[in-house]
């Protein structure tokens, strides 16, 4: 055996040596309970039984809240048990994307987006109802001589439809 051979070698055992005192760096965990207000969890690691107490749900940008009961992939930092954080769950009651001002949430009844100060929903709540005054107005037009609709009032409302609504969407939604 030459020279080079004895210290690749060494280096392999060495290298094999070091790998077998790294601790798992993730742990597969049940979900016991979860704290939304601080953003998190306790879990119940599933092949060692330990508990891991303030599992973090996100970091700011990104939270998740799994059930109860789930099973999740949790992450160690610097392979600290006292600092780990959610990496995914296999099933969740909420999400949060929060981006600036901007904020998506998904639950399973439904989604609440808002950017800049408006709602998208109490945007397109308006923009029905202005499309219902329109309707409305319409319904009004009688076919007689000398009369029409009252164009100030559809005029009133498609400017407060292509105009006010409009640019509030455009605010919200970006593409």
């Amino acid at each position: 055996m030459n020279k080079g051979s004895n210290i690749r070698q060494f280096g392999d055992l060495l290298n094999n040596l070091s790998k077998g005192h790294v601790k798992v760096q993730t742990c597969w965990a049940k979900v016991k309970s979860i704290d939304w207000d601080k953003r998190t969890m306790v879990v119940t690691g599933v092949t060692d039984d330990l508990e891991y107490y303030d599992t973090s749900l996100g970091l700011g940008s990104y939270y998740r809240k799994p059930v109860v009961g789930s099973l999740c992939l949790i992450g160690l930092i610097n392979n600290q048990d006292a600092a780990s954080f959610l990496i995914d769950a296999e099933q969740i009651e909420e999400g949060v994307f929060l981006s600036d001002d901007t904020s998506l949430i998904f639950r399973k009844d439904g989604f609440v987006i808002k950017s800049g100060g408006e709602s998208f929903k109490a945007v397109l709540n308006d923009l029905h109802e202005q499309i219902g005054k329109l309707a409305d107005e319409v319904s009004k037009i009688v076919v007689s001589i000398g009369t029409g609709p009252n164009v100030p009032q559809i005029t009133m409302v498609k400017n407060e439809i292509t105009n006010t609504i409009k640019g509030r969407l455009n605010k919200i939604l970006i593409e």
